[in-house]
């Protein structure tokens, strides 16, 4: 993936993939379950139309197979970071034949995953993820889920894409939304499109005895990682300490912001190797 763009003692980044789940690709060779081999385990962040983390108290995602097999569980705001539910999916769930027989989990077996808020279900208009263990024994499953109507199919619900354009085909994916960034990257980092002020940055704001404090924007319900190089090439994940906790402040390798405010961190460099020149903001 390119960056959004370098520059001295600042770096931009935003992953984002986007890809449609048409059905449970299983291992190739059948799982014998006696006794039933670890479950698999889905989980992730979802959100509402406007790409806010949905922690509403009684929410529930749950899989659904063809054969009417029904696995369900509670979302739970900050139950991992950037993830607000669990999916625990046994082995022996029967999802295209009996328990706890050789054809259990059968390559290719359908599924939807649903989510049902206030007594209401709804089918997620989009799940992202990477699916390259998808239905391994032990393995695990990201899926991020968003709820919403997305009527011209191109990933952004169309109640975010109306808050820039009541013309939501104007509002494109790849477009550029002003501040930098595009729609999409955007609306996965939560910031608002079209002000040039308001994007996804980091800046290096002052050192404290030889250690950068960065400063960016959190928004509520993203999860923040930062990388350092010495030659914009290879990155490495630094640990940091959250200056407002204080002198003794523990050291953390993430973020998971819970509203919106400015962050500021300080760069913990351990080893005897020379300390990054470069830095930049990963959002998960």
């Amino acid at each position: 993936m390119n960056p959004l763009f370098y520059c001295s003692k600042i770096f931009r980044r935003l992953w984002v993939g986007s890809l449609l789940l048409l059905g449970i690709a299983m291992v190739s060779e059948p799982v014998r379950a006696y006794p039933p081999a670890p479950f698999h385990l889905f989980y992730g962040m979802l959100r509402d139309e406007f790409g806010t983390p949905l922690n509403f108290v009684g929410a529930e995602v749950f899989l659904e197979t063809s054969t009417g097999v029904k696995i369900s569980t509670k979302v739970i705001p900050g139950i991992e970071n950037s993830a607000n539910y669990w999916l625990e999916v046994p082995m022996d769930a029967a999802l295209s034949g009996p328990a706890y027989q050789p054809t259990a989990l059968r390559p290719t077996a359908p599924f939807r995953i649903k989510v049902r808020v206030g007594g209401t279900t709804y089918l997620p208009m989009e799940m992202v993820g990477d699916f390259a263990s998808l239905g391994q024994p032990g393995k695990r499953t990201r899926l991020n889920l968003t709820l919403g109507e997305d009527s011209d199919g191109d990933g952004l619900p169309d109640a975010w894409e109306r808050l820039f354009n009541p013309d939501i085909s104007k509002v494109l994916p790849g477009g550029s939304a002003g501040n930098g960034m595009t729609y999409l990257n955007s609306y996965y980092a939560g910031v608002y499109a079209v002000d040039p002020t308001n994007g996804f940055t980091l800046n290096i704001v002052r050192m404290n005895q030889g250690a950068p404090v960065l400063e960016f924007l959190a928004v509520s319900g993203r999860n923040y990682t930062v990388e350092g190089s010495l030659d914009l090439k290879t990155w490495e994940t630094q640990s940091f300490r959250i200056p407002d906790e204080g002198t003794n402040a523990a050291v953390h390798a993430s973020f998971l912001a819970t509203t919106v405010l400015p962050m500021q961190i300080e760069v913990a460099h351990q080893g005897t190797n020379s300390p990054p020149t470069y830095f930049r903001l990963m959002l998960k």
